[in-house]
């Protein structure tokens, strides 16, 4: 399982020592990640810790990243995410652009 850090809210190394404090094993995603932490096992369910429900970190896949990473967009710019759901991606771009510009979040799927 993948984590990925938001970074408007914490750093990854605070937020992994607090994980590890709470029973979680994780290392950092890989050295081209500076948000990805996997976690191997934990003692906690990872989607209900205080740190997930402040909005610290939210699960997501290390190559949905990548696209992302990819564009590298930057505050004040316009992005379209012409595939949106469930919204890894689309927080990510926010993050990288400090929550400063536009994101046109579509999604073709229904479901």
């Amino acid at each position: 399982m993948v984590l990925r850090v938001n970074s408007l809210k914490a750093r990854r190394r605070d937020l992994a020592a607090a994980l590890i404090n709470r029973g979680v094993n994780l290392d950092p995603l890989a050295k081209w990640s500076k948000v990805g932490l996997v976690v191997y096992e934990s003692k906690v369910p990872v989607g209900a810790t205080p740190e997930y429900l402040a909005g610290h970190y939210m699960l997501q896949g290390g190559s949905s990243f990548l696209p992302v990473m990819a564009l590298a967009p930057q505050a004040g710019e316009r992005v379209v995410d012409m595939a949106a759901a469930p919204g890894g991606k689309t927080t990510y771009l926010a993050a990288l652009m400090k929550n400063q510009g536009c994101i046109f979040a579509n999604e073709i799927n229904e479901k």
